[in-house]
C-alpha cells in the first residue's frame, strides 16, 4: 500500500484589517495560481486559499503546511513576512514562497532583497502559475527539502532564490493560452468571499503594451497581450451577478480596457447582467490609452463605467522622463465629452505630483487642462517608488535629484495575532516629495491645490456653481486658485483642516525605512496609527472633513465665486440674486446626503430649477427671468438611491478610510438628493 504523504500547500493574498479592509477586492491573482495548481497537481496535494490574517492564524494554530505562499504587494509585504517568520520558527522545514510585483528587476537588487528577508525561500516573478507548478514539482523531486533543491541549483521557471548568496534564476516564461487556468469563480474557489464586503474582480486579458517607468506592468516581458475565451468571461460575469450580496460595484483588472475589439463583446456581457440582475451599478476598470473611438463604442454599452484615462501629467518633458505615452488631447477630449453625456458614473483622469521633472507650474497646468476639458473627477496621487520600476532605479534618482521620504501605507498598520501572540506590523512605502525641479514649498502648494480640487470640484459637490461660471466665461480653475490665494476667506474650521492636511503631508514622514519601522512599531506610536491619529490618507481624510463641514465649505465656495466675479467686474445684481438662491438649493441637495435618507425636505424658489437642470445648470442669470410665482420643490432620495447608498455604506464601513473611499469611488449623483416640484 502506498501511504505517500499528502503535502499541504496554502496560498494567501493577505490584507490588513485592523483599521478596516485595505485590499478590498477578491484575491484574483492568488486564486488563479491556486486554481492552476489544483488542476495540475491537485491529486497529490491539499491546497487552501486565504485572504484574511485571522483565518490564516486560526489554520496555522492547528497545523503547519509544507508550503506557505504569499502574494507580494507593497500593502501586505510586512504582514505576510511576519506570518512566514513566525511559522518558520515553529517548523524550520516550512517552505515559503512569494509572488507578485513587489520585487526588484536588477540582479544585484534581487540579491540584496533576498539577503534582507531570509524567511523567503523562493520568489516567483511575473505570472505565477507556471513558476509555482514547476517549483512544486522540483520540490517533490527533492523530497520537499528546500535546502537540497537550492544546493542542486535547479533552475525553476520564473523563480529566484539564493544558494549561499548566489542568485539562481530560472527562465522567464508566460502562459500563452491563459484559458488553461481554470476559472476560480466557476470552480467555486471564490465562493467564500461573496459573504465578505469585497468587490468582485475579474480579468479578460493579461499584459500591457506600454512601458511607463512608474508602473510594475511596464516591463518588456509583459508587453504581449493574452486574452481569455469570451464564453468563459460571460459565464464568470453571470456567476458573479447571481452570487453577489449587498454590492453595487464590479472591478475589471484589465490594464487597457476598451482599446481592443474583443472588449465590445465583454461590454455586451456586462450590459446583459446589468439588465437582468440590476448589477453592477458601477464598473471600475482602467481605460485604454489608444483607440478612443472604440473606447467610446464600448462605453456606450456599459452603464456606470467610470470613463476616463490616466494622463499623470500634460507636460511633455515629465512624460518623457516617465516613458509615458498619453492619448492625444483631441482624442481625450472626445472621450470625456462622450462620457459626460453617457451612462458613465463620472469621467476621470489620474494625475501624479512630483514625477521626475515636475514643477508646481506643470502640475497646476495639468490640473487646469483637466478642468477645462470637463473631466468630472481628477484623481490626484503622490508619486510612489515601487520596487521593480525604472523610476525607483538609482540612475533615475540621481538624474532628477529625487527627494524621497518614507511613510506608512494608509490603513496598513495593526496588531495581529499569530500563534497566540500579538505582533505590531506596519507597511512602509517610499514617496517623492521633491526634486531638482520641485521645492518643498511648491510641493505643499501642489498638495493644497489637490485638496481643494478633490473637495470642491470633484464628485459634483458644486457642479451647479461651476456651470454658472462657465456660462459667463469664467475659468473654474481660476476660481479655485482664488480660493487658495485668499485664506482670509477661510473659517476657523477650514483653517484647522488645511493646517492638519499640511502636517499630514510633510510631518508624518521618515528619512529611511529603518527609521519608519523603528518609530511606528513602538507601542505608544502604534496606538496612534490604529486610532487614525497618524498614518491616514491625508487627502481622503481631509476631503471627508470638509465634506462633513458642508456649511463651512459652502460658504468658502460662494465667497470665492463672488470674489472671482467681483475682480472681473461680473458680479451683477442679477448674478448675486441667483447665487443667494443657488446656495440654498445646493444646501438642500447636498448637505448631509447620507443622513436620514428616507426624509423629504422642501423649500420655495424664484427660479425654475427643473428647467435649469435640463440645461445642465448652464444658465446666465443676467438673461434669465425669475418665475412669476415662486415654486416649491421637494428634495429626497428615491428608492434606487436609498438602496445604492445602503449598499455603499455597508461595504465601505468595513474598509480602511471608508468614508473617503466611498466618496472617491461612488456615483455621487446617486448620493445627492433628487428634487422635483411639489404637488
Amino acid at each position: 500500500m502506498n501511504l505517500k504523504k499528502m503535502h499541504d500547500i496554502w496560498i494567501s493574498d493577505l490584507t490588513h484589517t485592523e483599521q478596516g479592509i485595505v485590499s478590498r477586492t477578491f484575491p484574483l491573482g492568488a486564486s488563479c495560481v491556486f486554481s492552476y495548481a489544483k488542476k495540475e497537481l491537485g491529486s497529490e496535494f491539499n491546497f487552501r486559499l486565504f485572504k484574511f490574517p485571522s483565518k490564516l492564524n486560526e489554520a496555522l494554530s492547528k497545523k503547519i503546511p509544507s508550503m506557505l505562499c504569499f502574494s507580494n504587494y507593497k500593502w501586505n509585504f510586512e504582514l505576510s513576512y511576519k506570518f512566514a517568520l513566525e511559522a518558520k520558527k515553529r517548523d524550520p522545514d516550512l517552505i515559503t514562497v512569494w509572488g507578485g510585483p513587489n520585487f526588484p528587476v536588477e540582479i544585484n537588487e534581487k540579491v540584496e532583497f533576498l539577503q534582507k528577508w531570509p524567511a523567503i525561500d523562493f520568489v516567483i516573478e511575473l505570472e505565477g502559475e507556471l513558476g509555482f507548478v514547476d517549483l512544486v514539482k522540483k520540490l517533490s523531486e527533492n523530497n520537499f527539502q528546500a535546502s537540497k533543491l537550492k544546493k542542486n541549483e535547479n533552475k525553476i521557471i520564473n523563480t529566484c532564490y539564493l544558494n549561499e548568496d548566489h542568485l539562481i534564476s530560472g527562465k522567464i516564461e508566460r502562459i500563452k493560452d491563459v484559458n488553461v487556468i481554470p476559472s476560480p469563480y466557476l470552480s467555486g474557489a471564490m465562493d467564500e468571499f461573496f459573504d465578505q464586503p469585497l468587490i468582485p474582480l475579474f480579468e479578460t486579458t493579461r499584459g500591457c503594451p506600454f512601458a511607463c517607468a512608474f508602473c510594475a506592468d511596464g516591463q518588456a516581458s509583459k508587453n504581449k497581450i493574452h486574452r481569455y475565451d469570451p464564453e468563459r468571461t460571460k459565464e464568470e460575469l453571470n456567476y458573479i451577478a447571481k452570487k453577489v450580496k449587498n454590492m453595487s460595484e464590479l472591478m475589471n483588472a484589465d490594464l487597457n480596457f476598451g482599446m481592443y475589439k474583443q472588449d465590445v463583446v465583454t461590454a455586451n456581457f456586462i450590459r446583459e447582467i446589468q439588465d437582468k440582475f440590476n448589477y453592477p451599478k458601477t464598473v471600475i476598470v482602467a481605460t485604454g490609452k489608444n483607440m478612443p473611438q472604440r473606447i467610446i463604442d464600448v462605453a456606450s454599452i456599459i452603464k456606470g463605467w467610470q470613463l476616463g484615462a490616466s494622463i499623470q501629467s500634460t507636460d511633455a518633458d515629465v512624460l518623457k522622463a516617465s516613458n509615458r505615452q498619453n492619448i492625444t488631447s483631441s482624442a481625450y477630449k472626445k472621450l470625456i465629452d462622450f462620457g459626460n453625456n453617457s451612462n458613465a458614473t463620472k469621467t476621470y483622469t489620474d494625475l501624479m505630483v512630483a514625477l521626475p521633472g515636475d514643477t508646481k507650474e506643470k502640475h497646476f497646468s495639468s490640473l487646469k487642462w483637466s478642468i477645462e476639458n470637463n473631466v468630472r473627477s481628477i484623481r490626484m496621487h503622490q508619486s510612489i517608488m515601487l520596487i521593480g520600476t525604472d523610476m525607483a532605479s538609482k540612475v533615475t534618482r540621481e538624474k532628477y535629484g529625487l527627494i524621497t521620504k518614507f511613510r506608512t501605507v494608509p490603513g496598513a498598520v495593526g496588531n495581529y495575532e499569530i500563534f497566540g501572540k500579538k505582533h505590531p506590523i506596519a507597511e512602509i512605502e517610499e514617496i517623492i516629495v521633491g526634486s531638482n525641479t520641485l521645492k518643498q514649498k511648491d510641493y505643499i502648494d501642489c498638495r493644497i491645490m489637490d485638496l481643494f480640487i478633490q473637495t470642491f470640484y470633484n464628485n459634483y459637490l458644486f457642479e451647479e456653481v461651476f456651470a454658472l461660471l462657465k456660462s459667463i466665461n469664467v475659468s473654474t480653475f481660476d476660481c479655485i486658485v482664488y480660493m487658495k490665494n485668499h485664506p482670509e476667506l477661510y473659517s476657523d474650521t477650514v483653517k484647522e483642516i488645511i493646517k492638519d492636511f499640511v502636517s499630514g503631508t510633510i510631518d508624518d514622514l521618515y528619512e529611511s525605512l529603518e527609521e519608519a519601522q523603528k518609530s511606528v512599531l513602538t507601542p505608544e506610536i502604534m496606538i496612534k496609527y490604529i486610532e487614525g491619529k497618524l498614518g491616514y490618507n491625508e487627502l481622503l481624510e481631509n476631503t471627508v472633513r470638509l465634506f462633513n463641514k458642508f456649511e463651512d465649505s459652502r460658504d468658502l465656495m460662494f465667497k470665492s465665486v463672488k470674489g472671482t466675479l467681483k475682480e472681473k467686474s461680473l458680479l451683477t445684481e442679477k448674478v448675486e440674486k441667483y447665487l443667494v438662491e443657488l446656495e440654498r438649493f445646493v444646501t438642500l441637495r447636498k448637505n448631509e446626503p447620507l443622513v436620514d435618507i428616507g426624509s423629504i425636505k422642501s423649500s420655495t424658489f424664484n427660479y425654475d430649477f427643473e428647467a435649469i437642470r435640463e440645461n445642465d445648470y448652464l444658465i446666465n442669470p443676467n438673461s434669465m427671468p425669475l418665475l412669476e410665482t415662486p415654486s416649491k420643490f421637494d428634495f429626497y432620495h428615491d428608492k434606487e438611491q436609498q438602496k445604492y447608498i445602503s449598499n455603499q455604506v455597508k461595504m465601505y464601513s468595513a474598509q480602511a478610510e471608508g468614508m473617503g473611499r466611498l466618496l472617491f469611488q461612488s456615483d455621487s449623483r446617486l448620493l445627492f438628493r433628487s428634487f422635483s416640484k411639489s404637488g
